[in-house]
């Protein structure tokens, strides 16, 4: 008895591996999948949430936020934003103070300081670089003054650190898109 479980385990060994094998992979395969959908749904939902982002009265109608610290501001890409509008509070300074005697002018640069700011806060891949883009070309045309873009991407890109992750951002995600059909401007004056 023990001479024949030995040869049908000789001829059955062999297949069982295998088989063993091709169920790991497939479960590995799958629970990848898994994953794949999972990141999609995220993205789908950080689509909305980038299309949702718009600036409002409260955004700008408070107290000015204190001067950050320029070494804790620069350590990281973001930097600080203390009253949460998704504005870097350096760049909300700049941006008052050069613009407080033209509110309309201020609000649109505040705007497409905001919808810059998502790049570093809000890209991870092509679709929400494609979002985000979609969102500053409308603060790019509340602006409509190349000079004034100028100065709100020197506010916001305003050390090697953020140009050079802009870049690799870019490099990294960049896909067509086109500038989409809406109201350029989420306040008007």
């Amino acid at each position: 008895m023990k001479e024949f479980l030995r040869a049908v385990w000789r001829w059955i060994k062999w297949p069982l591996l295998v088989l063993l094998a091709l169920a790991l992979v497939f479960i590995v395969l799958l629970f990848w999948r898994m994953q794949v959908l999972a990141g999609d749904e995220q993205t789908k939902v950080d689509v909305a949430r980038i299309h949702a982002t718009k600036l409002t009265w409260s955004d700008i109608n408070g107290t000015l936020p204190p001067e950050p610290d320029p070494t804790a501001n620069s350590a990281t890409l973001a930097g600080i934003d203390s009253n949460g509008n998704g504005i870097r509070d350096d760049v909300e300074r700049a941006i008052y103070l050069k613009y407080k005697d033209t509110p309309r002018v201020a609000i649109a640069a505040l705007q497409y300081a905001k919808e810059l700011q998502m790049e570093f806060t809000d890209v991870y891949n092509s679709e929400t670089l494609v979002a985000v883009m979609e969102e500053w070309s409308r603060g790019f045309l509340c602006v409509r003054d190349d000079k004034k873009i100028d100065e709100v991407e020197s506010f916001v890109f305003n050390t090697d650190l953020r140009k050079n992750e802009r870049e690799n951002i870019y490099r990294k995600y960049m896909t067509s898109w086109g500038i989409p059909n809406v109201e350029a401007c989420d306040i008007l004056l």
